[in-house]
């Protein structure tokens, strides 16, 4: 016990519980319905797993080439990723310390044993965002390209658009799946408020151009 209470351990300890209160948060929210929590945050980061038109996943660290990319991140949610990063991340610490103690008959501080465990955790992300990403249902981890939401009527959930400056909105491919993208007006004169219906018009990068949906109250399903 004196292993799990010691101020040498406890950035160990702490991820562990933070692992594993995030864990009940995810079970919850995906009893209660929709995607979960994990869906929440990916929507929040504006991540999308289409790899090849994703949203900020396009270069440098963030790239299929970068490190996030490396570590499947867009293949498996990022709070999947996090979750395995806490667990990985606080055994590793826990048994670096305890081969310390065996060896040396003390513990290590916390912050060099800290990058011991980090420097460890990381390709065990690796491995297990790779399993996750094989046994994930194909319907959470598929998307349709960002071009094909071209012509969809979505709704404003965050923020105020106008000209040059985006909110996001919510909009439904044709699967019935939710795309969080950023969007401003077409016409200059046009202000978004939060829970204004737009239509998409034109993809501009990592932004489209929208109307107000003419139809208003006739979402598509």
């Amino acid at each position: 016990m004196s292993l799990f209470l010691a101020e040498q351990s406890w950035p160990f300890a702490v991820a562990l519980i933070v692992m594993a209160g995030l864990a009940v948060l995810e079970g919850a929210s995906l009893l209660v319905g929709g995607s979960g929590l994990s869906g929440l945050v990916d929507h929040a980061f504006s991540l999308d797993a289409d790899a090849d038109t994703d949203l900020h996943l396009d270069t440098g660290i963030h790239g299929p080439g970068g490190l996030l990319g490396w570590l499947h991140l867009g293949r498996v949610p990022l709070l999947m990723l996090l979750i395995l990063f806490l667990t990985a991340f606080g055994i590793g610490g826990f048994l670096i310390q305890m081969l310390a103690r065996s060896l040396f008959g003390s513990f290590l501080p916390a912050g060099l044993a800290s990058i011991g465990a980090f420097l460890a955790a990381i390709p065990a992300v690796r491995v297990g965002g790779f399993v996750l990403a094989k046994v994930l249902p194909k319907d959470e981890t598929s998307s349709v390209s960002l071009d094909a939401l071209i012509g969809r009527i979505g709704v404003i959930v965050i923020g105020r658009a106008r000209t040059g400056v985006a909110a996001q909105a919510r909009v439904r491919d044709e699967h019935g799946r939710s795309h969080y993208v950023m969007v401003e007006p077409d016409q200059e004169d046009s202000v978004f408020e939060a829970g204004t219906e737009i239509l998409l018009v034109k993809r501009l990068g990592a932004k489209f151009q929208a109307i107000r949906n003419p139809h208003t109250g006739l979402m598509q399903p």
